[in-house]
């Protein structure tokens, strides 16, 4: 082996080296970050969705009740319970549908 050829050989490795990252490590992270992005995202904007369908119950609530302070307070704990009730249904929902196979 030529004396010379050692930094070709050292400059290939280092550039095959650095091709290998990228294509195993960097590209599948660059891909499971987008996806972990867009889960967050719609994850948020479905508990967003979720807080003003609660909100619009408890209006509802409060619109059908009449209109004096202990009817008031009995609506922002049915419309709580409510909410929380069917948050809690969905999310049981979901684990089941995960773990049947």
């Amino acid at each position: 082996m030529k004396t010379a050829e050692i930094p070709k050989l050292v400059s290939e490795l280092f550039e095959l080296s650095k091709l290998y990252l990228e294509q195993e490590a960097v590209a599948p992270l660059r891909r499971t970050a987008r996806y972990a992005g867009y889960s967050i995202l719609g994850g948020l904007l479905f508990g967003l969705g979720w807080v003003l369908l609660a909100i619009a119950g408890l209006r509802l609530v409060l619109d059908l009740l009449p209109d004096t302070m202990l009817w008031s307070a009995l609506a922002y704990v049915v419309g709580a319970t409510l909410a929380l009730g069917v948050a809690l249904a969905i999310m049981w929902a979901a684990g089941r549908s995960k773990a049947s196979p």
